[in-house]
């Protein structure tokens, strides 16, 4: 393990306090020692903030991770969902991506580790919550999905 994965956690550990949360109580279990994973309600939606050390790269990366909405059982509401998903992603979103977990459409930011600062972390927590509130809502009424 580097220093950058060391160095990542301290920053989110201490983003989670200056938002006013306990990084002890909001700490999330780890299938390894080479990630550390918090677990915040933002609002109305869950952020899940994970540090990984990728051994194949020798780096780490800071990923934020908000569930959405979960796929409409009607295939085709799925299908003009997946595409509304795409158009979205491709118009930009400005650090971050649909995608799919699952059957969970999830709004991801991820970078490398390297030269992150605080306001980075804080920034990303902040606008992938704003992102899966916003966006909740309308594919639940749109589409029939199930808020999650």
């Amino acid at each position: 393990m580097d220093t950058e994965f060391e160095n990542a956690k301290q920053l989110v550990e201490a983003t989670i306090r200056k938002i006013g949360l306990d990084p002890a109580t909001t700490t999330a279990p780890c299938a390894s020692d080479t990630q550390s994973a918090w677990a915040l309600k933002r609002g109305s939606v869950q952020v899940l903030v994970t540090v990984t050390f990728h051994e194949d790269e020798a780096s780490t990366y800071l990923r934020v991770c908000s569930p959405v909405v979960t796929l409409p059982t009607d295939p085709t509401n799925q299908i003009a969902l997946l595409r509304r998903l795409l158009e979205l992603n491709a118009a930009g979103l400005a650090n971050a991506a649909f995608g799919l977990m699952s059957d969970r459409v999830v709004a991801v930011s991820e970078r490398p580790a390297a030269d992150l600062d605080a306001g980075e972390v804080e920034q990303s927590i902040k606008h992938l919550a704003a992102v899966s509130d916003t966006f909740d809502d309308r594919f639940a009424k749109e589409f029939g999905a199930t808020k999650t």
